[in-house]
């Protein structure tokens, strides 16, 4: 009996043949990834989109930053600044296009230009009015976790989009998006809102952070211990709408029943990615014992 299984095992072996997925033809885009936020530079971060199925390691990811390109931010008032390329050890790659002269100013319009190759991108944006924000706190929920939150007094008969982003000082590099960082007012026009800023992880390219290993709590919790820094922004439709797209595709990444023809939203023309405009509240959290 043994024998008998060995044997079509073999055969089975023998049947089978490695099957080679070719790559289909791919055009090659570039990626903006960018905003400007009020009170502070232009930062923008170019690489190269690369097809499905590339093997994806350091060195691959540092291959696709573009070094060379032309990035030009000009105002709705018509000034103009060739961005400046600066090393910033907490993107990956280490570097990122920046303005030295042009900050950020709630009201205002921003257009971006990207010349690479003889390609030309571009995208718009704006810095919509800052949110009105009554307060960010934190509350404990046991004796290790708190949560934060934070009151939101929106403007009536006027559509706004919310963003929420966090940086947990000693675990997280950057700033980056919230769990659930996106919000619109559709429900609660002209309403006082409370709002739960939730815990999410720094995103990594590599895959190789894994910081809840080190944190057994709660996904969208914090540690009593953490000094957290909140940045709650207002940002226009267009934006509100690409962000959304993006953080939509990153949900249903590995899902079966997402729909693998889906185009992530962009407001990049001539390339893919994002530029937004941020008018931004800066808070910092932490737990105060009673």
């Amino acid at each position: 009996m043994r024998l008998f299984y060995l044997l079509c095992l073999l055969v089975l072996m023998s049947c089978s043949k490695e099957i080679e997925v070719e790559q289909v033809d791919y055009e090659r885009k570039i990626v903006v990834d960018g905003w400007i936020e009020n009170g502070r530079s232009a930062q923008v971060l170019l690489t190269m989109s690369s097809p499905f199925l590339t093997e994806y390691d350091s060195a691959s990811i540092r291959a696709t930053f573009l070094n060379y390109a032309k990035v030009t931010l000009i105002t709705g008032s018509g000034d103009s600044e060739v961005l400046t390329l600066s090393r910033r050890d907490e993107f990956f790659p280490p570097f990122v296009y920046k303005s030295i002269r042009i900050k950020g100013e709630v009201g205002e319009a921003y257009k971006l230009e990207v010349v690479y190759q003889n390609k030309l991108v571009e995208a718009h944006t704006s810095i919509p009015q800052l949110p009105h924000v009554e307060g960010v706190w934190a509350q404990a929920v046991s004796d290790t976790s708190m949560l934060i939150t934070t009151t939101l007094n929106d403007v009536v008969n006027e559509r706004n989009y919310y963003y929420s982003q966090i940086k947990v000082k000693h675990f997280d590099t950057r700033f980056h998006p919230s769990g659930d960082p996106l919000l619109n007012d559709n429900i609660f026009d002209g309403r006082q809102i409370d709002l739960q800023i939730k815990r999410s992880n720094q995103a990594d390219p590599l895959n190789i952070y894994g910081i809840d290993k080190e944190r057994p709590i709660l996904p969208d919790e914090y540690a009593l211990s953490d000094t957290v820094f909140v940045k709650v922004s207002q940002i226009d439709e267009q934006a509100y709408q690409v962000l959304n797209g993006i953080y939509l595709d990153h949900l249903t990444q590995g899902s079966p029943f997402s729909f693998v023809d889906q185009k992530t939203r962009t407001n990049v023309i001539g390339g893919i990615g994002r530029w937004t405009g941020l008018a931004s509240r800066n808070y910092m959290v932490f737990h105060q014992k009673p």
